[in-house]
């Protein structure tokens, strides 16, 4: 910040020094008149000690002095997602992202309100985060808790090597019931539980009750495992001209989509299918039947990968119909020729070599045929 009075201002907020630092400011009130980071600090004051309508006030004047200044824009977003306007907060945090897009805290508050649960109130919307960011970790702090991250650590192998083995079907079973439960409180936008759609849903397309029908279609499609119709319609809504705050609220969707039991999974599309439409799949899941080509290495995200490039038979297994690049992400030993049937998740269609993008999640051998 530009200004020493905002320096000392923030300093105090982030010691939790709420009224010292409003009392501060007001002392000092003549030189911040037109000063738009000290305004936004004394609105981040005013928000620490609940009062969202002279937050508001101050927030607006800042950016009369300075449209740019980002601590007004998120004091304005943070009383806006108090208010109950979520729509608003998203607005406000995207134009963030517009001049600044390395901007971190509107990045993660844009995370934060997607799994909000409706009328959210206390912690889940504590302002420390919405306000001033991540708490960063100190070095002398870091350095006192690495021996007990090492302990740590340890415990978890062994309970990992020993333990989990037995116990991790229950813990996937667990898993996938309380995404299913979270499912219930993903929202598509406020005021469709009254049956009241907002107008700002409308499309060139769509209007407001068919998209909220998609919404809905799909998430009943998730709870009934009917994973790939449900990618569908997400993938469909992302490639249409519905508004980008709808389009994000399919996005926080398609976050819950659990990957379907693999021993009663009937839903895989066939090869040619998922070419020809493979940016509605892109996220679904597949079983197919395929010769191993061949076995190379790769890096995704800095983690060394086992890459496997297959040649997918068609449904009747008998002719191949096209080349899938697999990542294997399971303990198996794979080799050329080998002839498997692979349970994977879509990532993608890679243009040049003209091939499927996978990522394995069970990968079975099979007899060789004949």
């Amino acid at each position: 910040m530009k200004s020493k009075i905002a320096d000392r201002a923030y300093f105090l907020i982030k010691k939790k020094k709420y009224k010292k630092a409003k009392e501060f400011l007001l002392n000092n009130k003549v030189k911040i008149s037109h000063d738009a980071d000290a305004l936004a600090m004394l609105s981040f004051a005013d928000i620490f000690l609940k009062d969202f309508y002279g937050a508001e006030e101050l927030a607006r004047k800042a950016l009369r002095e300075d449209s740019f200044c980002f601590n007004a824009m998120l004091a304005k977003a943070y009383v806006s997602l108090n208010n109950g306007h979520r729509e608003n907060a998203l607005r406000e945090y995207f134009r963030i992202l517009d001049l600044d897009p390395e901007n971190r805290i509107a990045r993660d508050n844009i995370e934060r309100i997607r799994f909000l649960t409706n009328n959210a109130r206390g912690d889940e919307i504590n302002p420390r985060a919405y306000l001033l960011g991540k708490k960063k970790l100190s070095l002398s702090r870091f350095i006192v808790l690495l021996p007990i991250a090492f302990i740590l650590t340890f415990a978890s192998y062994i309970t990992i090597d020993r333990i989990y083995p037995k116990i991790k079907y229950v813990l996937l079973d667990k898993d996938q019931k309380e995404l299913r439960e979270k499912l219930e409180n993903v929202y598509l936008f406020e005021g469709l539980e009254d049956g009241k759609i907002p107008e700002s849903a409308k499309s060139p397309t769509y209007s407001p009750r068919e998209v909220a029908e998609m919404f809905d279609k799909a998430k009943n499609n998730m709870r009934s495992a009917s994973v790939n119709e449900a990618v569908m319609i997400i993938n469909g809504a992302l490639k249409s001209d519905i508004n980008e705050y709808l389009k994000e609220r399919f996005r926080v969707l398609k976050q819950f989509v659990i990957a379907p039991d693999y021993n009663i999974f009937r839903e895989s599309p066939d090869y040619l299918t998922v070419v020809e439409n493979y940016d509605l799949y892109n996220g679904g899941y597949v079983k197919w039947k395929a010769d191993v080509n061949t076995i190379s290495q790769t890096n995704i995200d800095g983690i060394p990968k086992k890459k496997a490039r297959l040649l997918i038979y068609d449904t009747a297994d008998k002719n191949i119909a096209g080349v899938a690049d697999l990542i294997v992400n399971v303990t198996v030993t794979l080799e050329p020729k080998n002839y498997i049937e692979v349970y994977g998740k879509i990532l993608g269609y890679d243009f040049k070599q003209k091939s499927i993008q996978l990522e394995g999640q069970i990968i079975k051998h099979l007899p060789k045929k004949k």
